[in-house]
């Protein structure tokens, strides 16, 4: 028998049926909270299947469950402790959101086509998201050229690029999380994108008044910042862009930005987004 100093260190694996595409309708606390290791869309025998390898199983089917998609047979296996930068190498597939692809830094590319390179990892944001779809859906109609945007909560940063790419002068990403922050910068290298600047900061800590200000965050922070947010975009022609507002939050969302009131309103299932002028 191998003794204790042999055997190797084992977690459970939860794999999920769903249906194809249902994965990017899940809320942002499946992927931050509840499998911060990451989740894997796998294909076998004709079902999607929907792998993780939560902390606490229970708690993550759960809340997979009340999350909005339909579930169907779960598996619980026990499997030696895996290596989660390779199966991200092995599972993560193209996404196109708007008029561009994301990408990963293993994936070819067709001519023809914009891409934006991300590394996949804990950081949020690869696309799949509603309210980071949402969030470029209203990007795109924006006037970003030879603007400067501020990207609060900029997660892998990927909001940043895409500003840089519709013509944004310069960039701000700013993220509390140093682990975010990293992330973001090794993707500014990955597209060898210069004009954007990373900073490890809290909302409250950051000054200035900008162009364009982009927020993807949650009704929590937006309740305690939604203030000096408005500070930070310009009076004359600035923008705001905000997500991450579920439409039982809408009125209280756009309450904490009065007098100002959206002049476009995207929806995508219960996820909103608003895009706000002076």
């Amino acid at each position: 028998m191998p003794s204790d100093h042999d055997r190797q260190p084992t977690e459970k694996r939860v794999d999920i049926v769903i249906d194809p595409g249902a994965y990017e309708l899940l809320p942002e606390d499946i992927y931050t909270i509840h499998s911060p290791s990451g989740l894997w869309i796998v294909e076998e025998n004709s079902d999607t299947i929907m792998r993780a390898y939560p902390e606490h199983v229970e708690t993550y089917i759960e809340a997979v469950r009340v999350s909005g998609i339909k579930v169907g047979k779960i598996t619980i296996i026990e499997e030696c402790r895996r290596d989660y930068a390779e199966m991200a190498r092995k599972y993560f597939r193209p996404v196109s959101v708007e008029d561009i692809v994301i990408r990963a830094p293993w994936n070819a590319k067709r001519k023809g086509v914009k891409y934006i390179t991300i590394e996949p990892g804990m950081a949020f944001g690869t696309g799949r998201h509603e309210s980071t779809r949402l969030m470029m859906k209203l990007m795109r109609d924006a006037d970003f050229e030879g603007k400067e945007a501020l990207d609060l909560g900029c997660g892998s940063g990927l909001l940043s690029l895409y500003a840089r790419l519709k013509g944004a002068k310069h960039v701000y990403g700013v993220d509390n999380d140093i682990d975010a922050v990293l992330s973001a910068q090794k993707n500014v290298l990955l597209n060898e994108t210069s004009g954007i600047e990373l900073i490890c900061a809290d909302i409250k800590d950051v000054r200035g008044r900008y162009d364009i200000v982009l927020a993807n965050l949650d009704i929590r922070t937006f309740a305690l910042y939604s203030t000096h947010i408005k500070d930070l975009w310009k009076k004359r022609n600035g923008t705001l862009i905000i997500s991450g507002i579920i439409g039982r939050e809408r009125k209280e969302a756009l309450g904490l930005f009065l007098p100002c009131e959206p002049v476009t309103e995207v929806r995508k299932n219960s996820w909103r987004s608003y895009l706000f002028k002076r």
